[in-house]
């Protein structure tokens, strides 16, 4: 997987512009990794990493700067603009020095600049390449916004998923994706899903054939992405075995090396699925906020047992 140094331009938060080397915007970038060539400006390369995007801050800046008329720098920037470097980034609103832009227009690497600091720009940098190369995966199943919570549904087909996602969005919740979701893992923790680039917002609606929901409830009715907290299986009821009916048993689902929390909700005709996934979200979401209902009961009740095996409590005659 690669993106294009073009592709950076198009990030209003960068605020990149072009100082040389044009000829070179669509070379490859292949990591979200970056390099502050400071000691390969010295001319020690054991561990240059010409594949990174290479930052150049105050102190870069201010070295060549007092060593341009050496020989010896020269040939290091040459080096620096290697065959495999995608391009180079002066920050600070600094001006790229004349060396730097000789060297880039001759090997053809784009040098950008910018007004943030280096810090700044490492921190934007990072965010933007790190949604590009995140693993990914995708999903049979519908992705919701449900009291702010990214509720996940999957089960088989035809179990149901898209029906009571339409109930959902019916009560005012959005969709983010139907049938197809697409997932990342962003910063290795969180689990981010969208629609697919063909036809987003669309739903199969059994009986009913193909509806545009962004159309059909309007733009409020629908997210571009949302961060996955919650998975909710459906399944049929005649499978789904013998239910935790107290809820003490806290499951959860791995995707992408992540773990997320997981209910399985039985399915049968008379059920009001939607209902329940929507008191699902909202106990996880008081789960996230440190209030588990079932601990609190099962607390109580180990307090009571406790009251009541105390010397002196009253106890029921025989």
């Amino acid at each position: 997987m690669s993106v294009t140094v073009a592709a950076l331009l198009g990030d209003p938060m960068l605020g990149l512009s072009v100082a040389a080397g044009e000829r070179g915007l669509y070379r490859p970038i292949r990591t979200s990794e970056l390099n502050r060539p400071c000691l390969e400006l010295t001319g020690y390369f054991d561990a240059y990493r010409a594949e990174r995007i290479q930052v150049l801050g105050q102190r870069e800046i201010t070295y060549i700067a007092v060593h341009d008329q050496e020989p010896e720098l020269r040939d290091n920037v040459g080096r620096i603009m290697d065959e495999q470097t995608p391009c180079a980034i002066v920050t600070n609103g600094r001006q790229p020095p004349a060396l730097v832009l000789e060297s880039a227009e001759a090997a053809g690497i784009p040098v950008l600049t910018c007004r943030h600091s280096t810090t700044k720009l490492y921190k934007r940098l990072w965010e933007h390449l790190d949604s590009e190369f995140a693993p990914h995966t995708t999903e049979h199943g519908v992705l919701l916004d449900v009291h702010d919570m990214g509720v996940l549904l999957l089960g088989d087909s035809a179990v149901g998923k898209s029906e009571c996602a339409l109930e959902l969005i019916r009560r005012g919740f959005h969709l983010v994706a139907d049938d197809m979701v697409n997932i990342k893992c962003l910063n290795d923790t969180h689990l981010v899903g969208r629609a697919t680039d063909v036809l987003p917002y669309h739903m199969e609606a059994r009986g009913l054939g193909i509806i545009d929901i962004s159309m059909m409830f309007g733009v409020a009715a629908i997210r571009p992405e949302k961060r996955i907290t919650l998975a909710i299986s459906l399944v049929d009821w005649e499978r789904a075995g013998e239910p935790d009916r107290l809820g003490i048993s806290e499951e959860s689902l791995t995707i992408l090396e992540v773990k997320i929390p997981h209910v399985s909700i039985p399915v049968r005709p008379g059920r009001n699925v939607g209902t329940l996934v929507e008191v699902a979200a909202l106990n996880q979401k008081l789960k996230s906020l440190g209030i588990d209902t079932t601990q609190l009961m099962d607390k109580t009740l180990k307090a009571q047992m406790e009251r009541n095996a105390a010397p002196g409590a009253n106890r029921p005659d025989g």
